[in-house]
């Protein structure tokens, strides 16, 4: 397991990869302002996280979903007495350790049930807002002092189409919105860095989706396959969702669209 740190003036980005990540040409980061993380990365690299959390003075953390590349280690950091902001139905899903797929484990691993009592966490300097769609509990954290974001898995690129069976793409879109009209100078993604232009990004990135939603639904309504609307709209699919027996796919956002026809 491998932790780059990178420094952006007053941000830090701790930019975590393991074997099965660097396989699938992916990483994690979480980030440091003012002695706050944000996020605490995955299980499997908890010994390197833990190395940096002493090294660079953590005061407390905040958690922006439950997924195991985000939330792996705060179990860890709780027992460690480390103050923690964490929305609750985070804290509930966290505190059942709910199952997840073989390729999840195998990447980022299965982190423990969190057990220990939370020592609450508040910064007045940060601010959340509740961001869903991703997952039901997904939050940004924004600092207005500095006009930056911190996205989560908010924005992950303005053409991402591949989704976990659990997603909203209809929620991405309002949440992505949302979050541009905080109208943030700095973005920093959980995957991909930082991004520049961070307002444009988003508002492209939710015109995208809108539009690629809208052409779905049309081909839903003219009879298409969930197959041929993968092939012929979002460009076929990835090996990601062999990889996870459909879990992670980009079928999961025509999937999405039926459900929302149907609702």
């Amino acid at each position: 397991m491998t932790v780059r740190v990178e420094r952006f003036g007053d941000v830090i980005r701790l930019r975590m990869s393991s074997p099965g990540s660097r396989i699938a040409g992916m990483d994690v980061s979480a980030y440091v302002v003012r002695g706050v993380m944000i996020d605490t990365g995955f299980h499997r690299a908890r010994r390197a996280l833990m190395a940096a959390v002493r090294e660079l003075g953590i005061r407390g953390a905040i958690v922006t979903h439950w997924h195991e590349d985000h939330a792996g280690n705060v179990a860890l950091l709780a027992e460690l007495g480390v103050p923690l902001l964490i929305r609750g139905d985070t804290l509930e899903i966290l505190r059942r350790r709910p199952s997840i797929q073989l390729y999840r484990r195998l990447v980022w691993g299965h982190p423990p049930a969190l057990r220990a009592d939370l020592i609450a966490f508040d910064d007045e300097g940060l601010q959340t807002i509740h961001t869903p769609g991703h997952s039901t509990d997904h939050q940004v954290v924004f600092d207005p002092s500095t006009r930056t974001l911190f996205s989560g898995d908010l924005w992950l690129g303005v053409r991402s189409r591949i989704l976990h069976a659990s997603e909203d793409p209809y929620a991405i879109v309002e949440s992505v919105r949302r979050a541009a009209a905080l109208a943030p100078e700095r973005m920093f993604d959980a995957h991909r860095g930082l991004v520049p232009h961070p307002v444009k990004a988003l508002e492209a990135r939710a015109d995208w989706l809108r539009d690629v939603l809208a052409e779905v639904e049309q081909r839903v309504r003219d009879g298409w396959s969930d197959q041929r609307i993968v092939k012929r709209v979002l460009g076929g699919e990835e090996r990601a969702a062999w990889a996870s027996r459909g879990d992670y796919s980009r079928r999961n956002l025509v999937k999405a669209v039926r459900r929302h026809l149907n609702s």
